[in-house]
């Protein structure tokens, strides 16, 4: 018997996408408020509101991001009065994200930037 082999160079094989199976289980019970910081994104020197985005598709399916509220910081504790010399500007945090691929049990990770809250800063002048 003659057996033939084919061989293809690694260039021209595109490869197959890794076989998937359900082995975690997902817990979606985020909550939006950051429990024992006492409602910071309202006390915070620049406060900031809280958005949600839901896509049933994904993990989580709900995601909260910070909306600062303002571009200038609401005080300051360095005695100095004039806020427009601060500004509130966002943080933010990359997160791991997970898309359901075809309404299956298949997931895709992706990491997202997602702003966490806001904080104050020196204003940015033309010599910095």
């Amino acid at each position: 018997r003659h057996t033939h082999t084919h061989m293809v160079s690694s260039g021209g094989v595109k490869a197959a996408p890794p076989r998937c199976d359900s082995l975690m289980a997902f817990s979606s019970e985020v909550s939006s408020s950051s429990e024992g910081n006492g409602n910071i994104h309202r006390r915070s020197l620049s406060p900031w509101t809280w958005m949600s985005s839901t896509e049933k598709n994904r993990i989580p399916s709900t995601l909260w991001e910070a909306n600062c509220s303002s571009s200038f910081c609401s005080a300051t504790g360095t005695g100095q009065t004039d806020g427009h010399n601060f500004n509130s500007v966002p943080v933010y945090q990359n997160i791991l994200v997970l898309h359901r691929r075809d309404e299956g049990r298949c997931y895709t990770a992706t990491y997202r930037s997602l702003a966490v809250g806001c904080t104050c800063v020196w204003a940015t002048t033309k010599h910095d």
